[in-house]
């Protein structure tokens, strides 16, 4: 993906551990409350951990980064400058790729579970007058509320 500097590191300098030590510097600050309240999200169980293999910051950091993004309403350079503010510098564009990647998967991760179909069903049915011709419009739903597909 997107190739991140730490400030005064060359850029084909081997950087794993400058990284590290970036990171590091991001947990005791958020540990200690530099994060201005702001706590590490919990990662997903539903979001597995080899969805992330392969790129060079933590999963917590990704998810962070774009999190604030698609919470906030942020644009990509404002996002790059919060994780520079706590010793991370990653690129916007970095910051654009991962929520390409990551937005679908925090979606299903956030979808709330879908329950058995209850023992209890409401229809509804109506007539709806749609572009000049009368429609028979119905839907049933369980008692826990989700639309039954019949």
């Amino acid at each position: 993906m997107g190739r991140a500097r730490l400030p005064g590191q060359i850029a084909s300098a081997s950087s794993s551990n400058a990284a590290a030590t970036a990171l590091l510097r991001w947990r005791i600050a958020v540990a200690v409350g530099e994060g201005r309240g702001v706590k590490a999200p919990r990662v997903d169980r539903r979001v597995s951990a080899c969805s992330f293999a392969g790129f060079r910051f933590p999963s917590e950091v990704i998810l962070l980064a774009v999190r604030w993004y698609l919470r906030y309403g942020l644009s990509y350079r404002d996002v790059e400058e919060l994780p520079s503010e706590r010793g991370v510098e990653v690129d916007h564009v970095t910051i654009y790729r991962w929520v390409q990647r990551f937005t679908p998967l925090l979606i299903d991760a956030a979808r709330p579970c879908r329950h058995h179909v209850g023992d209890r069903w409401f229809v509804d049915e109506t007539y709806v007058k749609v572009g000049g011709v009368w429609r028979y419009v119905y839907r049933a739903v369980d008692q826990h509320g989700q639309v039954i597909d019949i």
